[in-house]
């Protein structure tokens, strides 16, 4: 695509800051809800962060809990969330907590706006809460469902789908152990790097995803050593956003499409089979842009003043793979059981759009060849 020829639109309002929590009854009296119906998962909540929320609007907004979503939601809790919000004539939803409460309140509005169902529903305002700092969902236009039959992901995308406001208070990250963080900030790495290598990436969304790069560089490793560090959440939670900013604009790559079969058949958490297939999907893509790739080892801190295009190049994977060490993550699938290299191959080929956009084309044979690297 040509980065001087688009058109774009963010579509979601951002309330950026710690403390922004407060501004939630304000912004659910501006959307004139009846019933504000509050998406979480059992982590949230053992974690305090439901109560935190709920501390802000009691007494200013009417609202009831959902708390059925789990890791990676399924079709069935889909069905569950829709018929809570019929039943308690929700016209608004709060998504809090990570990418699996998010998708999961996206899933529900879609269904609940589809006029067949409930006249009732027909327009339902989504405000996100993210509590992570990695998956993006809370800007944009994509869910990542379980089908708990054949155990496999599968993404829609849909401009339907976008939030309509997001409330990003990093303080609410602050309680993220330091496991989660990692994975979760690598997360958010792959997205500013798919993004940017994307064929599909423009100048505009291409400026917000290197920025995130550089942040990710910045701040992931103090915030993985020390949770209280502010800065450093502050510096994750925009650099999630930057992410999820620039994956909605430029769609993702090779990385994404091998994640989701290894998610759904083995259950790798998504940000770690990110975090493991990244450094390796980079040296299959170099060829084809090495210049954005030796941009991407400046980025990282790579000093490549000294070195050839593909050299620095090169550098970038090698330098994703000392990060991931450096914030105590796996860099192989071994531990994983992973065996089934053809199987996965064969999903991870069905994830048209993000092959569609990753900047070289793929072959089962070069999807495998990635797999046996990794292991």
């Amino acid at each position: 695509m040509n980065s001087f020829n688009f058109e774009f639109q963010i579509k979601t309002k951002i309330k950026f800051g710690s403390g922004k929590r407060k501004v939630l009854p304000q912004t659910a009296a501006d959307l004139e809800c009846r019933t504000l119906m509050i998406v979480v998962d059992e982590g949230i909540k053992k974690a305090g962060i439901l109560d935190m929320i709920t501390a802000e609007l009691d007494g200013k907004v009417n609202y009831v809990v959902f708390d059925k979503v789990k890791p990676d939601p399924t079709i069935d809790i889909i069905d569950q969330g829709v018929k809570f919000a019929i039943e308690n004539t929700a016209d608004a939803l709060l998504a809090v907590g990570g990418g699996s409460p998010i998708d999961s309140a996206k899933a529900v509005r879609a269904v609940c706006q589809q006029k067949e169902l409930n006249e009732k529903c027909s327009r339902i305002p989504l405000i996100t809460v993210p509590t992570t700092s990695g998956s993006g969902s809370e800007v944009t236009k994509a869910v990542v469902i379980k089908d708990e039959k054949t155990k496999n992901k599968f993404s829609a995308v849909d401009e339907s789908l976008i939030p309509d406001i997001t409330v990003v208070d990093p303080e609410l990250t602050r309680t993220l152990p330091p496991y989660l963080t990692a994975i979760s900030g690598m997360d958010a790495l792959s997205h500013c790097i798919e993004s940017y290598v994307s064929q599909d990436a423009v100048l505009p969304f291409e400026m917000i995803a290197t920025k995130g790069v550089e942040m990710v560089k910045n701040y992931l490793r103090p915030a993985v050593g020390n949770g209280n560090n502010m800065k450093a959440r502050e510096g994750m939670s925009l650099a999630s956003l930057f992410g999820g900013i620039a994956l909605s604009n430029c769609g993702l790559g090779l990385v994404h499409a091998i994640a989701h079969p290894l998610g759904g058949r083995f259950k790798i958490p998504h940000g770690l089979a990110n975090t493991i297939l990244l450094p390796h999907v980079m040296k299959f893509n170099i060829i084809t842009n090495p210049t954005k790739f030796a941009n991407v080892a400046r980025l990282l801190g790579v000093n490549i003043s000294n070195m050839t295009e593909m050299e620095a190049a090169r550098r970038a994977a090698d330098e994703v793979k000392r990060l991931t060490a450096d914030i105590g993550l796996p860099t192989g699938l071994k531990e994983f059981g992973v065996d089934s290299f053809e199987e996965v191959a064969d999903l991870a080929l069905e994830e048209v759009l993000m092959l569609r956009s990753n900047p070289r084309p793929v072959k089962r044979e070069d999807i495998i060849k990635i797999l046996k690297d990794v292991y």
